[in-house]
Protein backbone atom coordinates (compact mmCIF):
# COMPACT_ATOMS: atom_id res chain seq x y z
CA UNK A 1 0.00 0.00 0.00
CA UNK A 2 1.27 3.49 -0.76
CA UNK A 3 1.22 6.57 1.45
CA UNK A 4 2.73 9.88 0.28
CA UNK A 5 4.91 8.04 -2.21
CA UNK A 6 6.24 5.50 0.29
CA UNK A 7 5.44 1.80 0.03
CA UNK A 8 4.15 0.55 3.38
CA UNK A 9 3.32 -3.12 4.04
CA UNK A 10 -0.32 -3.61 5.01
CA UNK A 11 0.57 -5.32 8.30
CA UNK A 12 2.14 -2.06 9.58
CA UNK A 13 -1.26 -0.40 9.79
CA UNK A 14 -2.42 -2.71 12.60
CA UNK A 15 0.10 -1.34 15.15
CA UNK A 16 -0.48 2.22 13.92
CA UNK A 17 -4.25 1.84 14.29
CA UNK A 18 -3.92 0.19 17.70
CA UNK A 19 -1.63 2.99 18.91
CA UNK A 20 -4.07 5.64 17.67
CA UNK A 21 -7.00 3.86 19.34
CA UNK A 22 -5.06 3.49 22.62
CA UNK A 23 -4.10 7.18 22.50
CA UNK A 24 -7.73 8.21 21.96
CA UNK A 25 -8.96 5.91 24.74
CA UNK A 26 -6.35 7.20 27.21
CA UNK A 27 -7.11 10.79 26.28
CA UNK A 28 -10.84 10.22 26.86
CA UNK A 29 -10.17 8.38 30.11
CA UNK A 30 -7.96 11.15 31.48
CA UNK A 31 -10.10 14.09 30.39
CA UNK A 32 -13.70 12.84 30.51
CA UNK A 33 -14.03 10.44 33.43
CA UNK A 34 -13.96 10.62 37.20
CA UNK A 35 -11.13 8.10 37.25
CA UNK A 36 -9.08 10.42 35.03
CA UNK A 37 -9.83 13.32 37.34
CA UNK A 38 -8.65 11.27 40.33
CA UNK A 39 -5.44 10.31 38.55
CA UNK A 40 -4.67 13.88 37.47
CA UNK A 41 -5.44 15.19 40.96
CA UNK A 42 -3.30 12.47 42.54
CA UNK A 43 -0.35 13.46 40.40
CA UNK A 44 -0.73 17.11 41.43
CA UNK A 45 -1.35 16.66 45.17
CA UNK A 46 -1.55 13.14 46.49
CA UNK A 47 -2.01 14.17 50.14
CA UNK A 48 -4.94 16.48 49.39
CA UNK A 49 -6.67 13.77 47.39
CA UNK A 50 -6.21 11.31 50.27
CA UNK A 51 -7.62 13.93 52.66
CA UNK A 52 -10.73 14.09 50.48
CA UNK A 53 -11.30 10.38 51.09
CA UNK A 54 -10.02 8.95 47.81
CA UNK A 55 -8.00 5.75 48.03
CA UNK A 56 -4.95 7.03 46.15
CA UNK A 57 -3.12 3.71 46.37
CA UNK A 58 -6.01 1.95 44.65
CA UNK A 59 -6.14 4.62 41.94
CA UNK A 60 -2.42 4.38 41.26
CA UNK A 61 -2.59 0.59 41.26
CA UNK A 62 -5.19 0.91 38.51
CA UNK A 63 -2.86 3.20 36.57
CA UNK A 64 -0.03 0.69 36.97
CA UNK A 65 -2.31 -2.14 35.75
CA UNK A 66 -3.40 -0.05 32.77
CA UNK A 67 0.25 0.68 31.94
CA UNK A 68 1.04 -3.03 32.17
CA UNK A 69 -1.83 -3.85 29.83
CA UNK A 70 -0.61 -1.22 27.36
CA UNK A 71 2.91 -2.69 27.54
CA UNK A 72 1.49 -6.15 26.91
CA UNK A 73 -0.42 -4.85 23.89
CA UNK A 74 2.78 -3.20 22.62
CA UNK A 75 4.63 -6.49 22.98
CA UNK A 76 1.95 -8.39 21.08
CA UNK A 77 1.92 -5.79 18.32
CA UNK A 78 5.73 -5.88 18.15
CA UNK A 79 5.45 -9.61 17.56
CA UNK A 80 3.24 -8.87 14.54
CA UNK A 81 5.86 -6.38 13.31
CA UNK A 82 8.92 -8.57 13.97
CA UNK A 83 7.36 -11.92 13.14
CA UNK A 84 8.59 -13.55 16.35
CA UNK A 85 8.79 -12.91 20.07
CA UNK A 86 11.51 -13.50 22.67
CA UNK A 87 11.96 -12.22 26.25
CA UNK A 88 14.77 -9.78 25.42
CA UNK A 89 13.13 -8.19 22.37
CA UNK A 90 12.05 -4.98 24.12
CA UNK A 91 15.51 -3.92 25.22
CA UNK A 92 16.31 -2.47 21.80
CA UNK A 93 13.62 0.21 22.15
CA UNK A 94 14.42 1.34 25.70
CA UNK A 95 16.64 4.23 24.62
CA UNK A 96 14.02 5.43 22.14
CA UNK A 97 11.31 5.16 24.78
CA UNK A 98 13.40 7.22 27.21
CA UNK A 99 14.02 9.87 24.55
CA UNK A 100 10.29 10.02 23.71
CA UNK A 101 9.33 10.56 27.36
CA UNK A 102 11.96 13.27 27.87
CA UNK A 103 11.11 15.09 24.64
CA UNK A 104 7.36 14.76 25.08
CA UNK A 105 7.60 15.81 28.73
CA UNK A 106 6.23 13.58 31.44
CA UNK A 107 2.59 14.27 32.13
CA UNK A 108 1.81 15.35 28.57
CA UNK A 109 0.03 12.64 26.62
CA UNK A 110 -0.16 14.72 23.44
CA UNK A 111 3.47 15.80 23.77
CA UNK A 112 4.57 12.21 24.13
CA UNK A 113 2.55 11.20 21.06
CA UNK A 114 4.14 13.97 18.97
CA UNK A 115 7.60 13.10 20.31
CA UNK A 116 7.12 9.43 19.44
CA UNK A 117 6.25 10.29 15.84
CA UNK A 118 9.20 12.71 15.62
CA UNK A 119 11.66 10.18 17.07
CA UNK A 120 10.37 7.46 14.75
CA UNK A 121 10.71 9.69 11.68
CA UNK A 122 14.20 10.85 12.62
CA UNK A 123 15.29 7.27 13.21
CA UNK A 124 13.84 6.02 9.92
CA UNK A 125 15.28 8.87 7.85
CA UNK A 126 18.69 8.34 9.46
CA UNK A 127 18.50 4.61 8.73
CA UNK A 128 17.67 5.47 5.12
CA UNK A 129 20.85 7.54 4.87
CA UNK A 130 23.02 4.97 6.63
CA UNK A 131 21.72 1.63 7.98
CA UNK A 132 23.41 1.99 11.40
CA UNK A 133 22.77 5.68 12.02
CA UNK A 134 19.22 5.45 13.43
CA UNK A 135 19.90 4.90 17.13
CA UNK A 136 22.69 7.46 17.23
CA UNK A 137 20.46 10.05 15.53
CA UNK A 138 17.85 9.65 18.28
CA UNK A 139 20.42 10.38 20.99
CA UNK A 140 21.72 13.36 18.99
CA UNK A 141 18.12 14.64 18.69
CA UNK A 142 17.72 14.37 22.47
CA UNK A 143 20.96 16.25 23.09
CA UNK A 144 20.02 18.99 20.62
CA UNK A 145 16.56 19.51 22.07
CA UNK A 146 17.87 19.58 25.65
CA UNK A 147 20.53 22.11 24.67
CA UNK A 148 18.08 24.33 22.78
CA UNK A 149 15.16 24.05 25.18
CA UNK A 150 16.86 26.04 27.94
CA UNK A 151 14.69 24.38 30.56
CA UNK A 152 15.31 21.51 32.92
CA UNK A 153 13.37 18.24 32.73
CA UNK A 154 10.63 19.65 35.00
CA UNK A 155 9.99 22.59 32.66
CA UNK A 156 11.62 25.26 34.85
CA UNK A 157 13.96 27.79 33.22
CA UNK A 158 17.56 26.58 33.39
Amino acid sequence: MGLLGARIPADRFLPIGAAAALFAALRLLLTRTRAGLVVRAGVEDRDMLAALGVDVGKAFTGVFALGGAAAGLAGALDEVYQGSMAPGDGTSVLVCAFVVVVLGRTGSLAGTAVASVAVGLVQQFANYVSPNLGDESVVILLAAVLLLRRRDLKGRPA
